[in-house]
């Protein structure tokens, strides 16, 4: 007989077990219906991302607020008509269904960009506004600077801001009512430096953004974000704050210059979704040449009292009176070359300085007096940077190298923003590699990125445009937006004005293979006698100088190589062949660290080892470099190739020497008949 206890049990658990089986009905019942609400808004969000994706942007016809912008524009700053690609982008952020990532040219209107959205959206109640990442103070205070002419409220947040002017810009970010309209504030600029270290800002800004008065998070400069950039920035990595707490905000970086490579990492930094997906990121990228720029090379003189007469007879001459910037490589550069220029051209050409270490005030006085006329020329520094807007600059002029070839276009871009005429002119010696290489051995891509800088310094014959297009192109990979552009060029036809286009001179192309194989033979006997050589020192022993006290001078009589070197070369092109193989690593360079400088050396490169077995198996290969007009090096270069042919079949001791030296003397006569002053002049002819 069962117990009445174990009979209870038993008829709940039954009584349980139907209602399980009830619960699990109604959860299958359930679950279908779920799937059915799932698979019905897949479809709509397959057809509402299909429509996104499809949505022309560029067709002015489809949105609202096409005659507001139009009005805008004009009202605030005097547009009738907005340049290439600055419809389609200004459309889409007012869309906001989407990241933007811009890639425009220095001067190409990047910054109409996100200040005409970010008016017309902070003209309704919630005083909405939009944040700028800015990189650098001068930056930020020009653009507030011209906003405010514009009669658009803006202000900025940077180290140099007053607590008064602090307190204020986050009183209106917290939502704390203002009575004056012009703390009504519709662009906030900051630094990244706010965004990483600055708990209040960030405070403040959760708070605007849980009130819905956010409209967008701009990345200006956003090559920064990324160590494979040129100019990168510790706290732009930082950025990725934004998507993280503040996900419903689109997010638009705008950049002058950026390879593909970089911009696949940005876009990674920042959160931004890949372009290829639905709903993803909008591209927009447009050609890099600007046609008004005519883009020269310059043997740079070799004293600094010659470049200076060179650069000041170039001013005088063409651009008298007008404004220009000549960027140096250091602070102590820009006041020795401010000076000078001011003496040599009788106080013709009124220069002023500008560097890191001015104040800001300063800084701010500087940029006043150039813009107003008052100042000619500004003498400066990378700190007189990005963004920088001064419509009529008629030359920028490289007294020193840039550190990467995205500096350079950055930098010199800064010229013929009105779209007239303007000259960007690098003065260049092979030389000038090593000063920066010791500056930037530190950063990831240092070396890499200068050595596409002189790449692009050395060349003598491929039109600058293509070089700038080619290494700035973006991935096939990525679809970028850049139909109906006035410029829209295609990366292999010639701009028809640079210096490679419209060089006279014949360009002689040498085969150097005989002269990489004696300089890596000496680097590595250097090596052996525990020898370090700098670039000038390399040179010395190429000469033939200082072997004999090194014990080297059996190098002279070894039949595969060339000591001396020949004569026929001056030491500007020895120090293009150093800095050419070095670029393509038969050559290479050695940090020396100490308290206080870095030296570089000279070594054998990693292609060294496979270039001498190949000499040694008879299978050399022509490594070729090109000279102006320079006949007498191409005819000494294919005797030698002869006699070292002949050579390698026979010994050594049956060399002729007094046949060297009669072929020494002979280069020597060549080359007085043909030698060419090492430096350019240039004329600015309208015809050119």
């Amino acid at each position: 007989m069962k117990d009445n206890r174990i009979i209870a049990i038993d008829n709940e658990i039954e009584r349980i077990d139907e209602q399980i089986s009830i619960l699990e009905t109604q959860r299958l019942s359930l679950l279908e219906q779920r799937q059915d609400i799932v698979d019905e808004i897949t479809v709509a969000e397959s057809m509402e991302l299909e429509s996104d994706n499809n949505v022309d942007y560029g067709n002015p016809s489809q949105f609202p607020w096409t005659q507001q912008l139009q009005q805008t524009a004009y009202q605030h700053w005097g547009i009738t008509s907005f340049r290439p690609l600055q419809v389609p982008i200004l459309n889409a952020a007012l869309d906001k269904k989407r990241d933007i990532f811009v890639v425009l040219p220095t001067g190409g209107g990047k910054s109409l960009c996100y200040q005409l959205p970010a008016l017309l959206e902070g003209l309704d109640e919630k005083n909405k506004f939009t944040v700028v990442v800015s990189p650098l103070v001068s930056l930020s205070h020009d653009q507030v600077y011209h906003l405010k002419q514009a009669n658009i409220p803006a202000a900025t947040l940077t180290s140099g801001s007053t607590r008064e002017q602090t307190n204020l810009v986050y009183d209106f970010i917290g939502g704390k009512k203002l009575n004056d309209p012009q703390h009504h504030f519709k662009l906030i600029y900051v630094t990244p430096e706010r965004v990483a270290q600055s708990k209040r800002f960030m405070t403040k800004l959760n708070i605007a953004y849980d009130q819905g008065r956010v409209s967008r998070i701009v990345v200006d400069e956003a090559h920064c974000c990324s160590q494979q950039g040129h100019d990168f920035r510790k706290d732009y990595k930082d950025l990725s704050v934004f998507r993280n707490a503040f996900p419903q905000i689109p997010i638009m970086a705008l950049t002058a210059t950026c390879p593909w490579n970089v911009m696949k990492d940005v876009m990674k930094i920042l959160g931004l979704r890949q372009p290829q997906m639905p709903r993803g990121t909008l591209v927009y990228s447009a050609p890099l040449h600007r046609p008004n720029l005519i883009y020269q090379v310059v043997k740079r003189p070799d004293t600094m009292k010659e470049t200076i007469q060179h650069m000041s007879k170039y001013i005088l001459k063409n651009y008298r009176g007008q404004s220009g910037i000549i960027y140096c490589f250091s602070k102590k550069e820009t006041e020795t070359v401010s000076m000078d220029l001011y003496n040599e051209s009788k106080g013709q050409i009124v220069c002023e300085i500008y560097h890191a270490d001015l104040t800001l005030e300063s800084k701010e006085e500087v940029h006043r007096l150039w813009r107003e006329k008052k100042v000619h020329v500004i003498v400066a520094t990378i700190a007189f940077g990005m963004g920088i807007n001064h419509l009529e600059t008629r030359f920028v002029i490289h007294h020193s190298m840039p550190k990467s070839l995205e500096n350079y276009y950055q930098e010199s871009g800064r010229a013929g923003r009105d779209g007239k005429r303007a000259n960007c002119i690098l003065y260049y010696r092979g030389q000038d590699v090593f000063r920066v290489s010791t500056m930037v051995v530190n950063e990831v891509f240092g070396g890499s990125n200068l050595y596409k800088m002189v790449n692009y310094a050395q060349e003598l014959s491929t039109c600058r445009k293509i070089i700038f297009e080619k290494y700035f192109s973006v991935d096939p990979s990525i679809p970028a937006y850049t139909s109906g552009l006035v410029n829209s060029t295609s990366p292999d036809v010639k701009c028809g004005t640079c210096d490679n286009c419209t060089r006279q001179e014949p360009i002689q192309m040498v085969d150097i293979s005989k002269e990489t194989l004696t300089l890596v033979h000496l680097c590595r006997a250097l090596k052996n006698v525990g020898e370090q050589v700098t670039l000038k020192a390399l040179i010395g022993f190429w000469q033939g100088k200082g072997l004999k006290k090194l014990k080297l001078e059996c190098l002279k009589e070894d039949p595969n190589i060339q000591i001396p070197v020949n004569k026929a070369y001056s030491i500007m092109d020895l120090e293009r062949i150093i800095n050419h193989l070095l670029i393509n690593q038969y050559l290479a360079e050695k940090f020396h660290f100490t308290m206080y400088n870095t030296y570089s050396y000279i070594v054998e490169g990693h292609r060294s080892f496979n270039f001498i077995q190949a000499q040694e198996e008879g299978t050399l290969t022509e490594i070729k470099l090109g000279f102006i007009g320079n006949n007498n090096i191409a005819s000494s270069s294919n005797r030698s190739r002869s006699n070292n042919v002949a050579s390698s079949h026979s010994s050594a001791s049956t060399i002729n020497s007094n046949n060297r030296k009669r072929r020494r003397s002979s280069t020597e006569e060549h080359s007085k008949a043909n030698k060419k002053s090492a430096l350019i002049i240039l004329d600015d002819d309208d015809n050119v």
